[in-house]
Order: structure tokens, then sequence, then C-alpha cells
């Protein structure tokens, strides 16, 4: 598998990882509880720990293939400039967003870092960690979609080597 093709699915195969993870801690909780009768009293907090990335990385995926919150009932009703207008402004929102989740979680995790999870004996700072790590994953697979976006027209300010609705209705009137 080349590095191209890693970088493309991070977040699939990182996601991956940690849900197996997840998975079978949690087995292995329900079998040292059920059988055992000795419960681990460290497999709760890892779970919660590997569910926050887990949970954040299936955000980062839904941008990557555009299947984050789209308002489709009032985006659909829009054609032409208006729906270049909507997703323009739509995409601003989203920018928007995730500099603030990028932002307001590192201030959060500096604030966090200097305590404890009590089980796992490791800093506050690798559960809230999550969220400006994973936000700025999400900004950079948003600026791949953008650029998408944007050759292909979707935007108010289109690339001049796409011609428009409206460019394509003043050749078709010339002719």
């Amino acid at each position: 598998m080349n590095i191209k093709r890693i970088l493309d699915n991070l977040e699939e195969i990182v996601g991956a990882i940690l849900f197996i993870m997840m998975f079978a801690i949690l087995v292995a909780q329900i079998i040292f509880r059920q059988i055992f009768d000795s419960p681990l009293v460290w497999s709760e907090e890892l779970a919660i720990l590997l569910f926050t990335y887990v949970g954040m990385l299936g955000v980062s995926i839904g941008i990557k293939y555009r299947q984050h919150v789209f308002i489709d009932f009032l985006y659909n009703k829009f054609s032409g400039k208006g729906l270049k207008i909507a997703n323009t402004f739509i995409q601003s929102v989203v920018f928007i967003s995730l500099v603030a989740m990028i932002q307001i979680g590192y201030k959060l995790f500096l604030r966090k870092k200097i305590f404890q999870l009590i089980a796992l004996k490791i800093s506050a700072g690798w559960m809230y960690g999550a969220l400006p790590l994973i936000a700025t994953l999400m900004l950079i697979r948003f600026f791949q979609v953008l650029r998408e976006d944007y050759k292909e027209g979707k935007f108010i300010i289109s690339p001049k080597h796409i011609e428009t609705e409206s460019d394509e209705k003043v050749v078709s009137k010339e002719c």
C-alpha cells in the first residue's frame, strides 16, 4: 500500500483499528466480569477514550465524502447562482465551525491536560486532545473537498476556465 493511499484512507484505517480495539476491550470486560467475577477497572475509561477518537474520525470521514449536514430541503430549492450562493454560505459556516473547534478544543486541552484519567493513570489531555487534533484533520479534508468544488464551479467565484450557467445562456443567445 503506497503512502498516498494510506493518507487518503487515514480515518478509515485508524478508525477501524481503534474500533476493533474498543470492541475487544469491551468483550474482555464482559468476560472478566461475568466469568472471572473480577472486572477490569481500566476498561471503561479506555473504551470511552477510544470511542471519542472513533466518533471524531467518523465526522472527518463525513466531511471527506460530503456527508456532513447540508440542509437539503432548503439547499435543493435553489438553482444556478442561488445554488452557488447557498453552497458558498454553507461551506463558509463549516469552515468557521472547524476553526472554532480547533481553537476551543486546544484551549480545552490545555485546561484538562493537568488532570488524570484515574483508572488509566494518564493525562486527561489524551481525551480532550481528540477535538483539536481531529478537527485539524477535518479542516484538511474540508480544503480537499473545497478545492474539488471550486474546480467544478460550485461557488460564487469560479475558475475562469469553467463556463457557468449564465455564461452558457449568453453563448447560446449569440449563436
